[in-house]
Formats: structure tokens, C-alpha cells, sequence
């Protein structure tokens, strides 16, 4: 409409492409938030337990129904089998079900959401994806219910390769922190990153070298306000919230204005000794 002068879009990537070139033909500002696929990066310093506990809640909040959800876990070869075990026996404990009654998993948004998830895990499974816990609709409750998941993946499996929306943590195994950064940095999306890790020089690289709008060190799916949210890549353009959000709807304007009417010096025209040849 020509009388907005900004847009503000939350959606999927070929969604926001369609309403980024239809503001392009006014000049609109636009302001995108597309997919996520978040990576989840644990090094051996970390607490494995409470990297676990942070992992099943990065993965499975809101049944895994989150933008900034963590999709892609690489894990050090040294704490994996550790990590994999307890990653496993939290998503077992979680509860499914209505979230009127006392759980802390809900359903997934639609019948179609569920269907599309579903073919998600078997392409997983297709390719190579081992289960360790979930991997199948909960066929004993009336509802959208789908079991949190945990898998064993190469980093190349299909699951790594986009976002999933569902309660899912596929992962895999690396041998250092220079590989799990040249993973997580293979997607073409970027909005959030997690790391776990002791080490301020492992911290700081990953906060430096992931190429996404956030990056949480030991506290995933931490908030403010007051920070500006938004990603990289084909994530989206722009920030939310803090002042930097408030500035994608706001337009700077030079103004000069002199006390009264006055001749300037330099304008024309020029004395001959200072005239251009």
C-alpha cells in the first residue's frame, strides 16, 4: 500500500523473498525474519549434564516449534557418547500431552505440521539416522503428538540440511572446534547459534567465526529485550527489539539551519586568483 512505508514479515525464506521484492518496488524498508537452523556446539570443557539439560531445552521447547530452536547438535568425539546418553534419558523423562494438564511437551501446530514432520524423521532414518529415544507419532494420545527425538546422524545427513520445526536433536560427532564451526557454517540460513564450553578462547571464537545474528555461550534461548534480535544469510534482514529495532521504523533526516540569511564564502562566484582553470 502506498501509504506504509515499512514491512515487517516473519515467515518462511521463499515467503519472504515474494514480500521482499514486492516492497522493492516502492523502496520500502523491510524487515525479515525467515527460518532458522540453529547449531548447538558442545566441547569437551563443558558440564555434559547440564549441557544435556540446556540441549533438551534448546531442542524440544514448544514441541521444537521455535525459530531460534536448536536443530543441528555437533558434539565433541571425546564427551559424545556421554552427551548422547544423557541428551537421551532428559528427552524420555519430558511429559506429552495438553497443555492444560502437567507437561512440559505440547503438540505439533496442525495435523499437516505433523505429517510434514513425520517425513522429516523417516528421510532422516532413510539416510542413515539412528534412533536413541522417539522417532514415531505418541499413537496412544488423541492429538498432534510426536515423541521428543534424539538421533545419532552424520553430519551430512538430511536432517542437518534445514530447518525441521519439531521436536528433534540430530547429532553429530566432531573431532574439533574448527570443524564444528565449518559445519555450523554451512547452512544458508543464520539467525542463532549455542556453544558449550569452559574455554573463553573456544567461547569467543565461536561468538567471532558463526555467521549468525546471535550466539548464546552456555545459556541457550536466553532473551532481552533490550538486545536487537535478527540473523544473517537467508534468515532475514534487519533487527527486533532494543534500539536498533525501534530504528527500522524510524527515518533519520539532515537538517542544517543557520541563525539568519547570510552570503556564504564559497559560493559563486569566485575571485580570479581562486577561480579553477
Amino acid at each position: 500500500h502506498s501509504d506504509t512505508h515499512a514491512v515487517a514479515f516473519t515467515g518462511s525464506v521463499p515467503a519472504a523473498k515474494k514480500v521482499a521484492a514486492a516492497a522493492s518496488e516502492r523502496f520500502k524498508a523491510t524487515l525479515i525474519e525467515a527460518s532458522g537452523n540453529d547449531a548447538f556446539i558442545v566441547m569437551p570443557s563443558t558440564d555434559v549434564k547440564v549441557a544435556a539439560r540446556g540441549a533438551a531445552f534448546s531442542a524440544f521447547l514448544n514441541c521444537g516449534q521455535v525459530c531460534t530452536s536448536a536443530e543441528r547438535f555437533y558434539v565433541h568425539e571425546d564427551i559424545y557418547d556421554e552427551f548422547v546418553m544423557e541428551l537421551s534419558a532428559q528427552a524420555r523423562a519430558l511429559r506429552v500431552g495438553s497443555g492444560l494438564d502437567k507437561v512440559e511437551i505440547g503438540p505439533m501446530a496442525s495435523a499437516r505440521e505433523l505429517a510434514r514432520f513425520e517425513k522429516i524423521i523417516e528421510a532422516a532414518k532413510a539416510d542413515g539416522a539412528e534412533v536413541v529415544c522417539g522417532g514415531s507419532r505418541i499413537s496412544s494420545k488423541s492429538g498432534f503428538f510426536f515423541q521428543p527425538t534424539v538421533l545419532k546422524v552424520r553430519p551430512d545427513n538430511s536432517i542437518m540440511q534445514g530447518e525441521c520445526f519439531g521436536p528433534v536433536a540430530p547429532i553429530a560427532k566432531v573431532s574439533s572446534l574448527d570443524e564444528a564451526i565449518a559445519l555450523a557454517n554451512q547452512s544458508e540460513l543464520g539467525l542463532g547459534a549455542n556453544i558449550y564450553t569452559e574455554s573463553l578462547e573456544e567461547a569467543f571464537r565461536a561468538v567471532n567465526e558463526i555467521e549468525t545474528g546471535i550466539v548464546w555461550v552456555n545459556t541457550p534461548l536466553n532473551d532481552n529485550d533490550a538486545i536487537p534480535f535478527g540473523g544473517r544469510k537467508f534468515t532475514g534482514t534487519g533487527r527486533e527489539l532494543g534500539v536498533e529495532g525501534l530504528e527500522q521504523f524510524r527515518r533519520s533526516k539532515m537538517v542544517m539551519i543557520a541563525p539568519k540569511a547570510e552570503a556564504d564564502p564559497e559560493w559563486f562566484p569566485y575571485p580570479d586568483d581562486e577561480a579553477f582553470n
